[in-house]
Parts: C-alpha cells; sequence; structure tokens
C-alpha cells in the first residue's frame, strides 16, 4: 500500500566531463517525465527526445559522453524499457528485451557495454512508478549505439531475486558492479560483484554510521568514486522530532573500513551521483 504511481524524482542527473561538460537530468511536468540535455554553462537545456507521453528516468551517460541511456513506460501499469542514443537524441532505440520490466541503467567501460535491472515483479507495474519490491536482477547487453533498432540479446548476470534496490554503479575499470540494496533478515546491504562471476559475490558491506537507526543500518544510494578503491553512500541516522537525517559517507572498497563523513545533510537524500572527473553531487 505504500508505493507510489507518480513520475519518478524531479533531478535524477548523470554527468560526463570530456572537453565539455554534459549532464543529463529527468525533470516532472505536469505529470509526465522528461529528460534534458545540457551543457554546463552554455545556453540552456533541450530535451533527449521528442515523445508526446510516457515517462523517462534515470539517464545515464557513457564514459566518453556520447552514448546516452534512460528508462522509458509509458505510464504506471505499463512495463518499462531500457532505451540508448546518442548524445543529439539521434540513432535511439530499445536495448532490453520485450517484455522484461527494465530500468536504471549503467555503462561499463565502454559506449557499447551497457548493465540494467530487471524486474521479476508480477503484473505491469512499471519499476520507475514503483521502484521497491520488485524482485531485481541484474542484466548485461553489448549495445550498437548508431544500431536503428535492438541487437543483441541481453544476458542475466545475477540470480539473487533482490527484494530492495536502490542503486546501480560500475567500478572505473569495468570488471566490478556495486548495489545498494535490502536482504531479510540482515537489512540493508552494499554489494559487490564480478562481471566476469557475478554468481559468486565479491563483497558484502554493512558499515555502521554514527546514530544508525534502532532497527540497524538504512542505507540509500552507493557508487564507485574516483579510481573504483572508494565507495561512497548515503545512510541514514536519527535526527530530530523521529526523522531520519541522511548524511554522505566514503570508505575502502578494499576492507569496508576507513569510514569518514563527506557532508552532513538534514532529511532524506534522494539522489547520489558521481561524475567521470570524480565530482560527487547529492
Amino acid at each position: 500500500r505504500s508505493q507510489t504511481t507518480q513520475p519518478p524524482n524531479t533531478d535524477e542527473k548523470s554527468i560526463a566531463d570530456h572537453g565539455n561538460s554534459v549532464q543529463l537530468y529527468a525533470a516532472n511536468n505536469d505529470g509526465e517525465s522528461r529528460i534534458y540535455v545540457q551543457s554546463l554553462g552554455a545556453g540552456s537545456a533541450h530535451r533527449l527526445t521528442n515523445r508526446m507521453n510516457g515517462w523517462e528516468a534515470f539517464p545515464a551517460l557513457s564514459r566518453s559522453g556520447n552514448v546516452v541511456a534512460y528508462a522509458l513506460s509509458d505510464g504506471a501499469e505499463a512495463k518499462s524499457e531500457v532505451w540508448v542514443s546518442r548524445i543529439d537524441g539521434s540513432h535511439a532505440h530499445r536495448v532490453s528485451a520485450p517484455e522484461e520490466d527494465a530500468f536504471m541503467p549503467a555503462f561499463g567501460i565502454d559506449d557499447r557495454t551497457l548493465l540494467y535491472v530487471k524486474s521479476r515483479f508480477t503484473g505491469h507495474y512499471s519499476p520507475i512508478a514503483r521502484p521497491r519490491r520488485h524482485d531485481f536482477d541484474i542484466v548485461k547487453v553489448i549495445i550498437d549505439p548508431d544500431g536503428p533498432v535492438a541487437g543483441a540479446v541481453p544476458t542475466e548476470l545475477t540470480q539473487q531475486h533482490f527484494f530492495d534496490l536502490r542503486s546501480l554503479s560500475v567500478s572505473p575499470d569495468g570488471e566490478r558492479f556495486l548495489l545498494s540494496t535490502s536482504g531479510y533478515p540482515i537489512g540493508s546491504l552494499i554489494e559487490e560483484f564480478e562481471i566476469a562471476k557475478p554468481l559468486q559475490m565479491k563483497r558484502i558491506f554493512q558499515p555502521h554510521v554514527p546514530n544508525e537507526p534502532s532497527l540497524g543500518a538504512s542505507f540509500g544510494e552507493a557508487s564507485y568514486v574516483g579510481d573504483g578503491m572508494q565507495i561512497v553512500f548515503t545512510a541514514a541516522s536519527e535526527g530530530k522530532e523521529g526523522r531520519y537525517d541522511y548524511c554522505l559517507y566514503q570508505m575502502s572498497d578494499v576492507t569496508g573500513g576507513d569510514l569518514v563523513m563527506l557532508a552532513q545533510h538534514s532529511g532524506m537524500i534522494d539522489d547520489l551521483m558521481v561524475g567521470n572527473d570524480g565530482t560527487i553531487f547529492i
């Protein structure tokens, strides 16, 4: 009953910095969600697509800044698809399998390697609209950015049936991926997998932060940063008047130690994004 069927949050962002900084973001407008492209410091934003209706969300840029991936749904009760295009919106085409509910794309080491999240939830209630409790797994597909139609067959990397999945991040070397998820009865977890051996979990992290909730750790999104040897994540602390305050932390990807608070924050942090130059945005 707690699940919403509203368009995704505003200001989901993805940034690439290769000479000219380019920003993608999703924004709500009159019940619809659109993806916009803007060169930072130059001109106004423009839409990536020319679709007249539906929800566009979870924009992602390849490391080169030339290719875009995003999730697309016609509405709350329609399946969600992953599409790719060039940064100018050309050559747009679906890359997820025809009957999949798919969202949250993340590029690998190059413009052709893409991971995304697949939902096994019964019935088509778009994971864009209801992003929790969907029985998730991670899928990999080799794309052709200039192809006019879907090409390669997606390959399922995990068989974990994740109950709750908040974020997907790929390491800078393209060899690992990182998830912020939940498991029963252990609670919130940050889990790492090797793309070449995804069925063998590499590491599980459950860092403890100051004043964490009495029920245990509660994490938001998690991402690799820098050379991939560090992880940044958001985590809840008990704040005033019974609310949770989410702060930004960094820890070692090797040991799970060396925990450092990077930023204090009052209230929720809806989005965590790391630019290709290592800049962190919340």
